[in-house]
């Protein structure tokens, strides 16, 4: 099981946590521009709501067979409990396509290395 865009943005269990509808619209409040590290405690949560619709909903699961699953973030306080961007140049944006690109065959797509630096 991988959690990892989770904790992307909390939510984003980060690498590996794109659920089915990849390529989604959902797009969080929070300005795309904005740095990670500097968003406020509700640009937290709205990113949260956003990236978990993304991965199919908090909760939300998808067996990507050979015993690997991609999780989103079982509700929004588990989500901004692993929030740990506190240093981060990366941008909302690159963010959310990092989460947009994920999939069962594309785990760590090249979009989300940014996030990687910043573990």
């Amino acid at each position: 099981m991988i959690r990892d865009l989770g904790r992307f943005l909390g939510v984003v269990a980060l690498t590996a946590s794109a659920i089915g509808g990849c390529g989604s619209d959902s797009k969080s409040s929070a300005g795309s521009s904005k740095r990670l590290d500097q968003l406020t405690t509700d640009e937290r949560k709205a990113i949260c709501d956003s990236v978990s619709a993304m991965l199919g909903g908090y909760g939300a699961s998808k067996d990507c067979g050979g015993g690997l699953t991609l999780d989103a973030p079982t509700d929004q306080a588990e989500c901004l409990a692993e929030y740990t961007y506190t240093n981060c140049p990366v941008t909302v944006a690159q963010a959310e396509k990092c989460v947009s690109e994920q999939s069962c065959t594309t785990l760590i797509p090249a979009s989300c290395q940014g996030l990687f630096a910043c573990q």
